[in-house]
């Protein structure tokens, strides 16, 4: 059916094609679908073929998927369609205790992505994480421990069991044997958990910076920009040897396919929270805005045109871009937003009559819409 269900390229016609042929589907046929419609042109869970298709789904979830709820959560997650995850957790609660460890994880992922703050649900987690602690591998704990931190779970004895589990994992081990993603994953979510245990988070962050410093590891834009970020989110006091292997790591960003606006953003943030005046990593920001700067949202254009003014960036395309841009997409900024648009374009004389007029003319609007509502 897999090879059937590919030929659909529309999300209707899709759809369609799953519920007429329904009743025939098998397990790998019903996950195959929900991974292919991610893929779909036009895809949305709004749709109401989607509600029609997802309700026949989960009328057969008890028995197709008694063994593999935690794959159609995972699927569901990836989706971000929190109702179903919420219809399959009495069906993830009579197996939870029969799961993997890698099952445990992912619908531990599956419940961060969708926001489910079920305290059973993660009490039944938590008690499988510290009864076979042992059998969780270093990407699963990753996994949970970014969901935990989605969540805003600080559960100590959870947190207790899973950094000593991965103190245990690590210690003794070879830097280029390890994943940086899983190692960036760590770093984000316990310094969100508990940013104030900064003798485990400096010990994460020096095995992330021998990584760097020896190649030994290879990092993904998101991986090396979550780095940033987390450490913008920390402020610490960088020591030279780590702000030089950062920069130096952070070189070819812009090489990488997956870079996009919002890790920009959070870079740029990071660095102007930091205070770091670098040129590696503030190239990359402006080669970015060179290249995609006509397709910025607003609250990602106030960052970067804020940070270009800051570090006194000269790149006239660049700038070109974000004048552009400021023209057509200022108006999605509150009030106080576009006037700091229009104060950051005005410090570094990169504004001119149409700039101005443009945000002049939504600063009216938004102090109109203030005063009178919307229209």
């Amino acid at each position: 059916m897999a090879r059937q269900m590919a030929e659909f390229e529309e999300a209707t016609d899709f759809l369609n094609f799953c519920l007429e042929n329904a009743q025939e589907f098998s397990r790998r046929d019903w996950l195959a679908s929900l991974t292919l419609m991610t893929m779909r042109k036009r895809f949305s869970t709004k749709l109401p073929l989607f509600h029609k298709y997802n309700q026949r789904l989960l009328q057969v979830a008890t028995t197709k998927f008694d063994e593999g709820v935690h794959l159609l959560l995972h699927r569901y997650g990836v989706l971000g369609y929190a109702p179903a995850v919420w219809h399959l957790l009495p069906l993830f609660h009579t197996r939870v205790g029969f799961m993997t460890s890698k099952q445990v994880s992912l619908s531990a992922w599956a419940f961060g992505r969708t926001l489910i703050n079920d305290e059973d649900a993660w009490v039944a987690i938590g008690s499988a994480l510290k009864l076979n602690v042992s059998e969780f591998s270093l990407a699963d704990l990753a996994m949970i421990a970014w969901a935990l931190s989605a969540v805003d779970r600080v559960s100590p004895p959870e947190l207790v069991v899973l950094k000593q589990a991965v103190r245990k994992k690590l210690m003794g081990k070879d830097v280029g044997e390890t994943s940086s993603h899983d190692l960036c994953m760590l770093f984000k979510a316990i310094s969100r958990l508990t940013p104030q245990d900064k003798r485990f988070l400096e010990w994460l962050f020096l095995i992330l910076l021998e990584g760097m410093a020896t190649k030994t590891l290879a990092f993904t834009a998101q991986g090396i920009t979550s780095v940033w970020a987390t450490l913008g989110h920390l402020s610490w006091r960088l020591e030279k040897e780590g702000i030089e292997a950062l920069c130096e790591e952070t070189r070819l960003l812009r090489l990488d396919h997956t870079f996009n606006q919002d890790m920009a953003a959070e870079l740029a943030n990071a660095l102007m929270k930091l205070g770091i005046d670098d040129q590696r990593p503030t190239y990359q920001i402006v080669d970015f805005i060179a290249r995609k700067g006509l397709l910025l949202r607003g609250d990602v254009l106030l960052t970067l045109v804020e940070f270009c003014a800051t570090r006194d960036v000269t790149h006239d395309l660049a700038w070109k871009r974000l004048g552009v841009r400021a023209q057509q997409r200022g108006i999605d900024l509150r009030l106080p937003e576009i006037n700091r648009l229009a104060s950051a374009f005005s410090k570094v004389g990169r504004t001119n009559k149409r700039i101005d007029g443009m945000l002049i003319l939504f600063t009216k609007l938004r102090e109109d819409h203030a005063k009178y509502g919307a229209a």
